[in-house]
């Protein structure tokens, strides 16, 4: 056949009517299983594909869900290999389940209202995972209000639909494993304290901490932007004041400025101090001691949060939570000796081992 196939060459085939085809295709009841099926083989032998935005019409929802990111881009940018791999596993989700995936990436939670209100009035996007949930999260009421299909990537602070991993178990393991390799004054580089993952992994280094009977000290938990420039900054600022063995580091992306930082204050690592980063990247593996990692399995992150938007978006019954074991992969930053961690490689722990 040449030229464009319709709706009504797919209802020609099938020797049914074009609101039979739109009925059968979108998945509508009253359509027996076999009229169905035909319709179904029709459309596949005249490879016919519904207009998304005539679909979107007939079924009062978009083919499109949103990955909405309410941070600055600086914090992007210096983060990429986490989003990328987030992205990706959202991606191969998205086309598993027949949609695809707009990126809207806005630099302040007000935006993000204003983002959210467009998307369920227009009907643009479907839904959205939402990364970065803070501590106030002023556009909950907007997301209730207009009644929009929501995943968190990352805890929120209400019962609403997330997938995260463990945080407080992931600052509990990279502090753990810092005191039973023998120290006790560990500094902490830290998120801002208004997202809740920075807080989550906080809790779980002072548990670990205060579990082993060790003082915790705040003078020790240093707090920066998620971006290279301000960890730098911050551990550039602070190392000289206070005495320290050993370092935390919470975020991937504040890992090359704390490093850069040492660097220039003539500590090294692991000699002078011994070093825990989450976040696995390339970066990770290659440096002359490669880094401990908490790997999140970021890819897996955003697989699963785009497969649970979707349920959500079809209906289909969801649990609100899914939580992502991390992974502690040691290397050589911490101490440990190098015959049992090979640069890229590592030995791998489990949160649930």
């Amino acid at each position: 056949m040449s030229g464009k196939v319709t709706i009504a060459d797919v209802a020609e085939k099938a020797g049914v009517a074009p609101s039979t085809v739109s009925l059968a295709l979108n998945d509508k009841p009253h359509v027996s299983p076999e009229t169905k099926k035909d319709v179904l083989k029709a459309a596949r032998e005249l490879d016919y594909h519904p207009h998304s935005a005539a679909k979107s019409l007939a079924t009062g929802q978009s083919e499109t869900i949103g990955l909405l990111i309410p941070i600055e881009l600086t914090s992007v940018f210096s983060s990429t290999e986490f989003f990328q791999k987030m992205i990706s596993g959202m991606h191969r989700a998205a086309g598993e389940m027949g949609m695809t995936l707009s990126l809207q990436i806005v630099e302040s939670e007000d935006e993000a209202i204003e983002r959210i209100k467009y998307a369920a009035r227009t009907n643009s996007v479907s839904g959205s995972v939402i990364t970065h949930p803070t501590t106030s999260m002023p556009y909950l009421d907007i997301l209730k209000e207009y009644k929009y299909s929501t995943v968190f990537l990352g805890d929120p602070v209400e019962n609403l639909p997330y997938v995260d991993n463990d945080n407080i178990d992931v600052g509990r393991m990279a502090t753990e494993h810092l005191l039973d390799h023998g120290h006790e004054k560990i500094a902490m580089l830290s998120g801002p304290e208004k997202f809740t993952v920075s807080r989550n992994r906080l809790m779980g280094h002072r548990s670990a901490l205060e579990n082993q009977g060790i003082f915790f000290d705040e003078d020790l938990v240093w707090e920066s932007d998620l971006n290279e420039q301000s960890s730098y900054e911050k551990v550039l600022e602070k190392a000289p004041e206070y005495e320290f063995s050993a370092m935390f580091v919470s975020v991937e992306v504040q890992a090359v400025g704390a490093l850069r930082a040492l660097r220039e204050l003539d500590i090294t690592v692991p000699g002078d101090v011994a070093l825990v980063v989450v976040g696995e990247s390339e970066l990770s593996k290659h440096l002359s001691s490669p880094l401990t990692t908490v790997d999140l399995n970021t890819e897996k992150l955003g697989y699963l949060s785009a497969k649970k938007l979707i349920r959500i978006i079809k209906g289909e019954e969801e649990e609100p939570q899914l939580i992502v074991p991390a992974d502690l992969r040691i290397r050589e930053s911490c101490g440990c000796k190098k015959s049992e961690n090979p640069p890229g490689g590592g030995k791998t722990f489990s949160a649930s081992d």
